[in-house]
């Protein structure tokens, strides 16, 4: 206990360096944890995907290229479909926020069929499907903007040349946080129609509810066959290989992050190692005086590597806790983004901040405690510290 008290003490004395190492190992934490929190976003996006049974049909040159709406029904009669949307990214803006939220559209008549997760009444739904300019969106969008069944949504179109004016038929509610709203896809394609755009009755991408996981890659093989040899070949996958193939698009964005993770904890290394390096010397005679009244060598090794330790332990808590703010407000502010709440995301990121925090402690303070246990009596009070 003394010990703790004697550790303590000789933090709150240069209060200025303690509360800046402190500060700049915080800061640099925060950083490491937004990393690595955002790459466990993707994880947890594909995490999510794999316990749907759900596969995801697009053309075999991606998103670049063409899926007639007729390959919809195609689809559908597949065995072990139960049922298939299409799903073609809208991208608009509202008023001036440029991409506020997802947009979609979609078949009204099946989309709660695909997501059978998402929960809305019979009657919303049914309104949705009856009205050609309805949509439905997720609850904390509505919730977000005050929104309400009725209100007016206009959208302008970035990607297509038709501005969109929606009626809100209906809220969901959804297990995560999906930031979308779905609309009809027949609105969307007359409207490109009436503007003689050339890429029309194109279903973008389709998501079909498969009856079985078993069956997946019987359902995925007989779709893929079944447009071989047609002018639009498909490459279907599941929803959680589809998930991964966008973790896959950062491709060495992943290493480079973890890099700088541990370049980061290498610089705040040598940052709290200095500052160590200061104190100790600063604190030579008082070092001396200690033994010379019968302290021995490990207590003196515990109290300066403690120092260490808790200056940097102090930092990796500020440093997480700030991370963790961040990602959170993030996704209240930008959940199209960061669609997932930090207890979402929790796993063993979370704790690395503090591992890092730990390890800089002790690489910081295991030179200085040993010089500090090792310095005889006679030669610390001959210094002037």
């Amino acid at each position: 206990m003394n010990t703790l008290k004697y550790i303590w003490r000789n933090i709150r004395r240069n209060p200025v360096r303690s509360l800046l190492t402190i500060l700049s190992v915080g800061f640099s934490l925060a950083l490491m944890t937004v990393l690595y929190g955002f790459l466990a976003s993707q994880e947890t996006w594909k995490n999510g995907a794999a316990q749907a049974n759900r596969i995801v049909v697009m053309n075999i040159q991606g998103f670049s290229g063409k899926l007639p709406i007729s390959s919809v029904d195609d689809v559908r009669s597949t065995k072990f479909v139960e049922a298939a949307v299409p799903f073609a990214w809208y991208g608009g803006s509202y008023q001036d926020e440029q991409m506020p939220f997802a947009q979609f559209a979609t078949d009204p008549n099946q989309v709660f069929q695909v997501w059978p997760e998402y929960t809305i009444s019979p009657e919303q739904v049914e309104a949705f499907k009856n009205n050609r300019q309805g949509c439905v969106l997720d609850r904390r969008i509505a919730e977000r903007r005050g929104w309400k069944v009725g209100d007016r949504v206009p959208l302008k179109g970035n990607i297509y040349p038709f501005d969109l004016d929606l009626e809100i038929s209906g809220i969901f509610d959804s297990p995560k946080n999906t930031d979308s709203l779905y609309f009809h896809w027949d609105y969307l394609n007359e409207g490109l129609k009436q503007q003689n755009y050339p890429n029309i009755d194109n279903a973008g991408t389709i998501f079909a509810r498969i009856s079985d996981a078993g069956a997946i890659p019987a359902a995925i093989k007989s779709i893929d066959d079944k447009f071989g040899s047609s002018d639009t070949p498909t490459r279907s996958q599941t929803e959680a290989a589809f998930a991964q193939m966008f973790v896959d698009m950062l491709g060495n964005v992943q290493i480079l992050i973890r890099n700088i993770g541990l370049a980061v904890v290498f610089s705040l290394s040598l940052v709290t190692a200095n500052s160590m390096a200061m104190a100790m010397r600063e604190r030579v005679t008082e070092i001396a005086v200690l033994k010379a009244i019968g302290f021995p060598r490990w207590r003196v090794l515990i109290m300066v590597l403690g120092e260490a330790c808790v200056i940097a332990m102090l930092g990796g808590f500020l440093g997480v806790g700030m991370g963790c703010l961040f990602l959170q407000g993030m996704n209240s502010v930008m959940p199209q983004f960061f669609p997932f709440t930090v207890i979402e995301m929790l796993g063993p990121w979370v704790s690395y901040g503090l591992v890092a925090a730990a390890l800089l402690g002790l690489i910081s303070g295991i030179v200085p405690a040993i010089q500090a246990a090792q310095l005889s009596v006679i030669d610390g009070l001959r210094r002037i510290a």
